[in-house]
């Protein structure tokens, strides 16, 4: 076993707070953790380590319980917005093998991908095709904490059994990482060829550093599964936020983004992306989301929904949020302090660098960059950021207020912006 710093020292301690928590994760592989003991005054926790992960035969026993596939007759009659997203999706795996530092599904979960046969999946689609009121003949999703990592595993279990990375994807794809798209890619055939099944679509969030490597999938995918809108997350476009997040590269974007148009071209389906970007996530400067917004100013990208960092339990950047240090190394009393976003204020600016076309942002956005010394995107142009004038009645302009006339920004601003990110032509 290890022991872990005392619950009194962790608390009372950023530093012994950071290293807890790097230790704690480094003992999550089933394969080789060890349990871990923590003193919490004269009594000690002992945390087991995680459970053997469950083979397919067994995974296809726990979904194919009798479930009743309604909610819970307390509720009544009353709308559920949660139960109607996914009362006609299938979960076909469950586990993460991305490690990204602000999600907590691997501590939930599991970093080896557990995945259900494809019998059992199509077997469950013909139930819902059978049971649910009001199937229409959509599929709503095939998937689970990702979309497209289902039957992946590293090629060798002993190799597997004596990892301690925290990622298989990052910085690069792990070389002992078996990525397979194919059994998807017939899962996919499959499910679209059980009788009255009009169409299936794939709503989990799709993992675009693997998808790239198998253009055959993102073919697939792009022309039959992707209902107008599919959502990616880049999560940023600077070097240093995505190391924090163990995110990859924006040039991995780039190329999915170019697949995904050209096979959309190919189809004759007019499709977007929709793209997730965080603010204020640790390890984030305000030059950091100033690059964002124009990054995504020059793409076209118009945002309408964004996350602003908010820590949640045992993710490692909550750790960072709380110790202002990075746990994805060795924590010294010597190890340099994060950035980290905690006054109102800047929380405010950094989002709003990512809706720099809305003109409640405007005022703090010109102020932000006077202090920053770019005052030169301040401006009626093309190349500036944020405009010069405000319109009335936003952003505390008063309501008598009048935007100057013949402004091209003037014009743009009047019209509706395009819905939830989608990229303008």
């Amino acid at each position: 076993m290890v022991r872990l710093p005392s619950f009194e020292q962790v608390r009372d301690d950023p530093v012994l707070y950071a290293h807890a928590s790097r230790v704690f994760h480094q003992e999550t592989n089933p394969g080789n953790a060890r349990a871990l003991v923590q003193a919490h005054g004269d009594r000690d926790v002992w945390l087991n380590p995680p459970p053997i992960p469950l083979t397919t035969q067994e995974l296809d026993r726990v979904y194919e319980l009798p479930f009743s596939r309604r909610p819970h007759s307390r509720y009544g009659d009353a709308r559920m917005p949660a139960w109607e997203m996914i009362r006609c999706s299938v979960n076909i795996m469950r586990g993460c093998f991305g490690g990204c530092t602000f999600c907590s599904i691997t501590e939930h979960e599991g970093r080896i991908i557990q995945s259900r046969s494809e019998a059992s999946i199509l077997r469950e689609v013909e139930d819902i095709r059978d049971r649910t009121p009001g199937f229409t003949g959509t599929i709503s999703d095939l998937g689970g904490p990702s979309a497209n990592m289902w039957r992946m595993a590293c090629r060798d279990r002993r190799i597997e059994a004596a990892c301690r990375k925290l990622s298989c994807v990052y910085p690069d794809i792990c070389r002992n990482l078996e990525v397979d798209h194919e059994p998807l890619i017939q899962l996919y055939r499959a499910a679209r060829a059980i009788p009255r099944i009009k169409r299936v679509l794939i709503a989990s969030g799709l993992r675009y550093d693997l998808a790239v490597r198998s253009p055959a999938y993102v073919r697939e995918l792009v022309t039959h599964h992707v209902g107008g809108y599919l959502k990616i997350a880049p999560e940023h476009t600077e070097e240093g936020p995505l190391s924090m997040m163990m995110k990859p590269g924006i040039g991995t974007f780039d190329r999915f983004k170019a697949m995904f148009e050209r096979f959309s071209r190919e189809a004759r389906k007019e499709q977007y992306l929709i793209p997730y970007f965080i603010s204020g996530h640790p390890g984030t400067t305000d030059r950091d989301m100033l690059n964002l917004a124009l990054w995504l100013k020059r793409n076209g990208f118009r945002l309408d929904q964004v996350q602003s960092f908010l820590p949640t339990p045992l993710a490692i950047a909550s750790a960072m949020y709380h110790s202002e240090r990075n746990p994805l190394r060795r924590v010294t009393r010597t190890s340099p302090r994060l950035p980290v976003v905690r006054g109102q204020r800047q929380r405010r600016l950094q989002k709003a660098f990512l809706r720099y076309h809305d003109p409640e942002n405007w005022p703090l956005l010109r102020q932000a960059l006077k202090d920053m010394g770019r005052a030169d995107l301040i401006g009626n142009g093309k190349r500036h950021l944020v405009p010069s004038f405000q319109p009335a009645g936003t952003g505390g302009a008063p309501e008598g207020r009048r935007k100057p006339r013949g402004s091209p920004e003037t014009s743009r601003a009047r019209r509706p912006a395009p819905g939830r990110g989608r990229r303008r032509g």
